[in-house]
């Protein structure tokens, strides 16, 4: 099992040479700012259209004090009707806020946390990583103590790759992108079936 795990890593690190930075880089394109600005446009279109409709049915008590009949009812009957699909256009509306504002959110911390698991990765290694490299150097070019710096990657550097980097960093990566997938999905769920 240990080394079905192993490959299966190894893939997810070294599938193509920039897999790394692929799996970090993932969300490069997102603009979480623009989705920002977009739930607030949606969030002022919403208290608009809600700030209507009350007008509207302001409008519609003063019509009933000032007018009665055939032709008053008729009125109102026809406004009532037009309020109606008012009130769906602002519940549209605001739940489209609402969940642009969520997708957002979703996002913003998605890739929070990947980046805050890289960094606290990165933090576990920065007082080895110089001696890393240069052993890594000694045992590429041949150049130095070879035992000692293929020891020190056998014993250092391997277990930090295959554990932290591996396990630790490969997972966060993949929920993130998890994680934004879901967003999406569920942003799109509301907005079709809210």
């Amino acid at each position: 099992l240990g080394a079905a795990v192993n490959v299966w890593l190894e893939a997810d690190l070294t599938a193509h040479t920039g897999q790394v930075h692929d799996w970090y880089a993932a969300e490069d394109g997102l603009d979480l700012r623009a989705l920002d600005d977009d739930s607030a446009t949606l969030a002022a279109a919403a208290g608009s259209a809600e700030q209507a409709l009350r007008r509207q049915d302001d409008q519609l008590t003063a019509l009933a004090q000032a007018w009665q009949g055939r032709g008053a009812q008729a009125a109102r009957e026809f406004l009532l009707r037009h309020g109606g699909a008012a009130q769906q256009a602002v519940v549209a509306v605001r739940r489209a806020a609402d969940t642009v504002a969520a997708l957002r959110d979703e996002l913003w911390q998605a890739i929070d946390t990947k980046v805050a698991v890289t960094e606290r990765i990165e933090a576990r290694c920065a007082a080895r990583r110089e001696s890393w490299l240069a052993a890594a150097r000694t045992v590429r070019t041949g150049l130095g103590d070879r035992d000692a710096a293929s020891e020190l990657v056998d014993t250092q550097v391997k277990p930090f790759v295959d554990n932290d980097i591996g396990v630790d960093w490969v997972s966060a990566m993949r929920s993130a992108t998890a994680a934004v997938t879901d967003a999406y999905a569920g942003a799109v769920a509301a907005l079709t079936h809210g």
